[in-house]
């Protein structure tokens, strides 16, 4: 980095975009209201509206919710993965929605995972265990909505 004034977080796997909601200085302020909406990139939902995703509404009320909470005094924070699929990707995911589509009785639950099982080997490759790095990164110890 060429700005030694800026502060980042390279997360170690992946990548991520945090959007701040209000003041950044809330973050690391036991007494101020924190919202806070840890999402998957979800192109087919969030970008395509894809009717065999749900994403996107949950995406739009960790939003709302956020700015709510800025309006009201506090803080909202959005931290937007980029683990498209799964993390099997895009071109994978869209197989598997192809073959959610065009199964025998057409999509289910039930078969979610199925599907994804048959298409990519794996049912989901999403390494969790560090997401809470990135809060902890920017002080946040409680979250309240």
């Amino acid at each position: 980095l060429t700005r030694t004034d800026l502060k980042v977080f390279l997360p170690p796997i992946g990548g991520l975009t945090i959007y701040i909601i209000g003041n950044p200085d809330h973050l690391s302020m036991d007494d101020k209201e924190k919202a806070v909406r840890v999402h998957d990139e979800c192109n087919g939902s969030d970008v395509f509206g894809s009717d065999i995703c749900t994403c996107r509404p949950y995406l739009i009320h960790g939003i709302e919710v956020a700015v709510k909470s800025a309006q009201a005094g506090g803080v909202g924070v959005i931290v937007y993965f980029r683990k498209e699929g799964r993390a099997l990707g895009e071109v994978t995911k869209y197989l598997v929605y192809n073959a959610r589509k065009r199964q025998e009785g057409g999509d289910t639950a039930a078969e979610y995972f199925n599907c994804t099982q048959n298409v990519a080997g794996v049912q989901d490759v999403r390494f969790q265990a560090l997401m809470p790095d990135c809060l902890h990164w920017l002080g946040i110890k409680k979250i309240d909505k």
